[in-house]
């Protein structure tokens, strides 16, 4: 750190008064549960052939359009989402933009947070935020 910061160091932070722009964001998961219904059209000689197929070919994660052994086995699907929002939507905060923690050397390498340079964290005892973005009371340092 250059001896001009030790001016600008108030009350153990710097920049406070002037932050990134990206202190305070937080980033959430997200678990919302649908319903899937997937249908199959599965052409093969015999119902054991088309259950084979099914079990090599099924993939809920994307529709299908695809062929057997030959060409003219071929398996086809389709989903239809039942967005009723019956299932709850759990979330859950994961992360946050804070400023970073940083020392100054000119001065006996005493810790302040700078709030031009932030950091995006995962710990929680490090969060400045809660949920509804108002600030968190206690100091967690």
């Amino acid at each position: 750190m250059k001896g001009k910061m030790i001016d600008k160091i108030i009350n153990g932070t710097y920049k406070k008064d002037n932050p990134n722009e990206d202190i305070g964001y937080q980033k959430w998961e997200v678990t919302k549960t649908y319903e899937v219904t997937m249908i199959y059209t599965i052409t093969a000689k015999t119902k054991e052939q088309a259950e084979e197929l099914l079990d090599h070919k099924e993939d809920p994660k994307e529709e299908i359009d695809d062929y057997g052994k030959t060409f003219r086995e071929t398996i086809k699907s389709r989903y239809y989402f039942d967005l009723s929002g019956d299932e709850p939507v759990e979330w859950k905060k994961i992360e946050e933009c804070v400023p970073n923690e940083d020392t100054n050397s000119d001065n006996d390498f005493a810790y302040f947070l700078n709030y031009e340079d932030p950091d995006w964290t995962k710990d929680d005892y490090q969060w400045r935020k809660n949920e509804d973005g108002t600030d968190i009371k206690e100091d967690k340092r």
